[in-house]
């Protein structure tokens, strides 16, 4: 058995090519699902590839880096592992308090993205055993929790695959099941391939650094290092006894096992949380640190924690880390601009347009600009009235794959706002044609044809608009 860890979970796509995975089914566990829409261009590029390394030069290194040059990255990297022929079956397996939520949610979400048609939704259904089957973007899709993978049938090669967020619940940080029990399910799983690959997920955000060491406790776990795995499962312990009251027996125990593995900077690190002590909790953090460059405090990390995992914030803590992101060094230019993107979207949510606005500017000094950066930015101008000074920003957005259908919706709206009808029908047929699945762009250009007189035209759109709600409104209750 083989355990092969990445920071962050678009990585592993480099690597099933690399080692030959074709036509695999893939057993999935995270919290979210990471198949999104691509532009063809952009798989072309990945099919041109001829070395994993080549894959890998074409990864995004952060889900807001500016850069757009990237075909890839942690949101959608599922897409091209399906078209590169990679994986020919998606088995999800979701916590379960995400599976309460997750059909009716992703059914929201997937009727606004792009390539996602009524025909393939319509072809998702709960089956007897309680999972829910379907096909996304052309690929086979089975959403479940890991007690009824055994139950499924699975063909061919079958590979293992699990982003360590999927053991912790947000936004209180906590850790909801034991990783040894999930490794023993998987384990028995007949047919499982011998790798298992792990994501860590903490530099993005989506993993609390604290719950870093999970990955490697999987890892011991699925290769039988079991001293190894008894260590990890220690800390975890721990972490347990704080969350129940008992900090002073927790740090005891953290300290006994630091005594053991003085090396070990995830033990180091707990202590630093733990410790009621500044000075003494300064020392035990710096001395991770130090054992483990990935312990050191990371601006965007922290920055992408209140995206990824919904921490409390307050506009005083988006000022505190303006600062940091100003003083970053000049050598991580990169890095600072995915900082000012993280930033000035912490912004947006505030409604502080001018700050927002002052990051994203930051950003493109090398650039063109992160685009959902710039579609917050617009909708926030078009709250105020401001369709001029949204449109540009809109143009960014409906430049980039990730964001122009919902641009072109909101393009429509400025269209409609100066008098110009045959730019908001052009612009909200782009959107429709784009996603036909959302309900939305049919109500809005039925509701345009109506104002600009266009009876016949309005009366079309709001009747395919009708038709369209009632037949999602059948697949979500088929899924609840």
């Amino acid at each position: 058995m083989r355990a092969t860890i990445f920071e962050e979970h678009s990585s592993v796509l480099a690597h099933w090519w690399g080692v030959g995975l074709r036509g695999a089914t893939l057993v999935y566990l995270d919290v979210h699902l990471d198949l999104q829409f691509i532009e063809p261009a952009r798989l072309e590029r990945l099919r041109g590839c001829a070395t994993a390394a080549e894959l890998s030069r074409l990864e995004s290194r952060h889900p807001l880096d500016p850069d757009r040059s990237a075909c890839y990255g942690i949101e959608d990297f599922l897409l091209p592992a399906a078209r590169l022929g990679l994986i020919a079956r998606l088995i999800w397996v979701a916590p379960p308090h995400v599976m309460r939520v997750a059909p009716s949610e992703a059914l929201r979400g997937l009727q606004q993205m792009e390539g996602v048609t009524l025909e393939e939704l319509e072809t998702f259904h709960r089956t007897a055993g309680g999972w829910i089957e379907g096909r996304l973007l052309g690929l086979d899709l089975v959403l479940c929790e890991l007690a009824q993978v055994p139950q499924l049938d699975l063909q061919g090669p079958v590979v293992a695959d699990i982003d360590a967020d999927y053991f912790v619940r947000v936004p209180q940080d906590v850790v909801w099941t034991e990783p040894v029990g999930v490794v023993a399910t998987l384990q028995a799983i007949p047919g499982l391939a011998p790798e298992l690959t792990i994501a860590r997920s903490v530099g993005t955000g989506f993993l609390p650094l604290q719950h870093r060491f999970l990955a490697d406790q999987l890892a011991a776990l699925w290769e039988g290092r079991q001293d190894e795995a008894g260590h990890w499962q220690l800390l975890l312990d721990q972490e347990r006894l704080w969350r129940t009251g008992r900090r002073a027996d927790a740090l005891a125990g953290l300290r006994r096992a630091l005594d053991r593995r003085p090396d070990c900077a995830a033990s180091c690190y707990a202590c630093g949380l733990l410790s009621a002590d500044a000075e003494v909790s300064r020392r035990y953090l710096a001395r991770a640190a130090t054992l483990d460059p990935a312990y050191a405090d990371d601006p965007l990390r922290r920055l992408g924690e209140f995206r990824a995992r919904f921490k409390r914030l307050e506009l005083a803590t988006v000022a505190a880390l303006q600062r940091e992101v100003t003083a970053m060094q000049e050598e991580d230019a990169a890095r600072q601009a995915t900082a000012w993107v993280a930033l000035g979207y912490l912004y947006t949510r505030f409604g502080r347009l001018q700050e927002a606005g002052a990051c994203d500017e930051e950003s493109r000094r090398d650039s063109t600009g992160h685009p959902e950066l710039a579609l917050a930015l617009a909708k926030l101008r078009i709250a105020r009235g401001d369709y001029a000074g949204a449109a540009g920003l809109l143009e960014r957005a409906a430049a980039d794959d990730e964001t122009r259908v919902a641009a072109w919706a909101h393009l429509a709206e400025c269209a409609f706002a100066r008098g110009d009808h045959a730019e908001t029908r052009r612009l909200g047929l782009l959107a429709q044609r784009a996603a036909p699945a959302w309900p939305m762009v049919l109500e809005r250009l039925g509701a345009y044809a109506q104002a600009r007189g266009d009876t016949q035209e309005a009366r079309h759109l709001l009747a395919e608009h009708e038709e369209l709600t009632q037949r999602i409104g059948r697949v979500a209750a088929r899924l609840a």
